[in-house]
């Protein structure tokens, strides 16, 4: 289990708001309970989050409802916060997650 999740934004991530769960984040969240690997297709988790700015903001993981059960992150609000090219960094703060962009 990790720490910290990074994802590199993209056009479409910020357009669509669908970013694939990279490793990183596919490990970060088992310290939430969270783990991909026991999620079926459809099956949906969310989890309450910062940014740095002290803004609220929820998180949901999931899992597309198709045969491949794609794992997917989406975070509610990036696009206010984030530009393409940045990178998202998601951190344990306390009993939350801290998100910060660089």
């Amino acid at each position: 289990m990790s720490n910290t999740a990074q994802i590199k934004l993209t056009k479409t991530m910020l357009d669509k708001a669908i970013i694939d769960a990279n490793k990183s984040v596919r490990e970060f969240v088992k310290v939430f309970g969270v783990d991909f690997a026991k999620m079926k297709s459809g099956d949906r988790a969310t989890l309450e989050a910062k940014f740095v700015d002290g803004t609220e903001t929820v998180i949901n993981l999931y899992r597309t409802n198709n045969a491949r059960g794609d794992r997917r992150i989406s975070i509610k609000g990036l696009k206010a916060q984030a530009e393409i090219g940045n990178v998202v960094s998601l951190s344990k703060k306390g009993k939350g997650i801290h998100i910060e962009i660089h």
